[in-house]
């Protein structure tokens, strides 16, 4: 008896529901493994699943059943990882043909495997159109730029760095439209790097908010906890005050980020000034924002996926190889 899990919605991501798909060459086993009634092609009804979740179970053909509990991210991993205890090992998806049999070819299975992971609502449009790319294609010919394409499958990482108390959480509060993040007054509030994901305009990125390094901070142990984060960043966000022309970088930091990643300077808290006597704020800064009054935060956010995605990055009418092997 053989039996594997695959997840066909994207892990990282909050959703209404998740997908999971069990297949086996025996599934009363499976079924009697995860106690509840076998399942005949073309069945649908509500289960319990591992004492984790009701979920909906549906079998749409011999040998597979899909489970589809609520969509968050922890219920999502618990049931995987309650299924791995039982025997039904997690396997990243790899034959589409085999997990789409609807699809009409290879490019069609491929194009229908990435839409079901992709968090990015931005996927969605360039994705539906890579079959008939595809099809015309030949060897001869370049493809779309796959190290940038592929931030629409996995989200790039936004790292924010910046002096203590200037406000870097309630940026980040400010983009997601909700409170993801604590927010103090008081200096050195967050002590370990906060990530969340942040849907920016169609793009989704996880954003790393870190604690605030200046002299006023003990910095020993946050270093060494933002480092890795730094090394993977695809891109830094730094933070300068209102009235912070200079705005520069602690030292500390500076040898931690790879210096291959763009930054973008960011003025915050600009509803607390206009900014420095006799300087323009294009002069220090790419971006200014309010994240009390809201003013220039869509901006930032059209900045930002601009930055890690161009316009004509998604316009380029090439193939895009959006798959591993």
């Amino acid at each position: 008896m053989q039996a594997y899990h695959t997840i066909e919605t994207p892990i990282n991501a909050v959703g209404a529901v998740s997908i999971l798909r069990i297949v086996s060459d025996d599934m009363e086993w499976v079924c009697g493994l995860l106690k509840i009634n076998p399942l005949s092609p073309g069945q649908i009804r509500l289960g319990s699943i591992v004492h984790l979740d009701e979920a909906l179970l549906a079998c749409f053909e011999p040998g597979s059943l899909l489970i589809m509990p609520h969509g968050g991210i922890g219920i999502t991993k618990a049931i995987s990882e309650a299924l791995n205890q039982l025997g039904i090992q997690y396997k990243q998806p790899s034959d589409p043909q085999a997990m789409f049999p609807e699809a009409e070819d290879v490019h069609e299975a491929r194009m229908l495997q990435a839409l079901a992971i992709a968090p990015s609502p931005m996927a969605v449009d360039v994705l539906l159109d890579q079959p008939r790319r595809w099809r015309g294609f030949c060897d001869e010919q370049p493809c779309a730029d796959a190290r940038m394409m592929n931030r629409l499958l996995v989200p790039p990482i936004v790292v924010a760095v910046g002096r203590a108390n200037i406000g870097k959480s309630s940026l980040v509060n400010a983009l997601a439209g909700a409170s993801v993040a604590m927010v103090s007054d008081h200096a050195g509030t967050t002590r370990d790097h906060v990530g969340v994901m942040l849907d920016l305009g169609g793009l989704v990125v996880r954003w790393v908010d870190t604690p605030g390094v200046d002299e006023t901070v003990a910095v020993g142990e946050e270093l060494k906890l933002v480092g890795p984060v730094f090394q993977s960043a695809d891109l830094v966000i730094h933070a300068i005050d209102h009235d912070d022309a200079q705005g520069q970088l602690d030292p500390r930091l500076i040898d931690l980020i790879n210096p291959m990643i763009p930054t973008l300077r960011v003025r915050v808290r600009s509803d607390l000034g206009a900014g420095i006597d006799g300087l323009d704020c294009a002069d220090y800064a790419d971006c200014s924002c309010s994240s009390q009054t809201g003013e220039g935060i869509q901006t930032l956010a059209q900045t930002i996926k601009e930055r890690l995605v161009p316009s004509e990055a998604l316009a380029d009418p090439r193939p895009w190889r959006f798959w591993d092997s």
